[in-house]
């Protein structure tokens, strides 16, 4: 006769939901490079529509993510659930321009691309200040 194996209750709460719904997904492939012109983020990921793809700023952090529904078969009144599967969060360099972020989808390479233009005014900036003696 086979025990009865009993898991710890701290073990099942830490369970990740949006990985083990639906038979679980794949991850991301997130690149980061830096060229004269600024830095650019790349996000492929599988099954994914263009549309679905969240790019946000908050508190010097380029945040990219999509809405995932809860239920596959949604029960009666529940069609508005969602949870929110971070794609990447990365910290965003004093010398990016934040508004001029710019994120496309390319067709071709099946990729998010998003361009992180540098700040030229305060890049390699530098200016003496003198101290005033009262």
């Amino acid at each position: 006769m086979k025990a009865k194996i009993q898991i710890p209750q701290d073990i099942l709460t830490a369970i990740d939901y949006a990985n083990t719904t639906n038979g679980g997904m794949s991850e991301p492939v997130l690149s980061v490079s830096q060229s004269d012109k600024g830095y650019e983020v790349r996000i492929k990921t599988a099954g994914l529509e263009p549309d679905s793809f969240q790019v946000d700023v908050l508190n010097n952090r380029l945040w990219v993510y999509h809405l995932l529904p809860l239920f596959a078969e949604r029960p009666d009144g529940m069609d508005n659930l969602q949870t929110v599967r971070t794609l990447g969060n990365l910290f965003l360099p004093n010398d990016v321009n934040v508004d001029k972020i710019a994120a496309h989808y390319e067709q071709t390479t099946r990729e998010l691309n998003i361009r992180l233009p540098y700040n030229h005014p305060t890049r390699n900036f530098r200016r003496h200040i003198d101290v005033d003696i009262e």
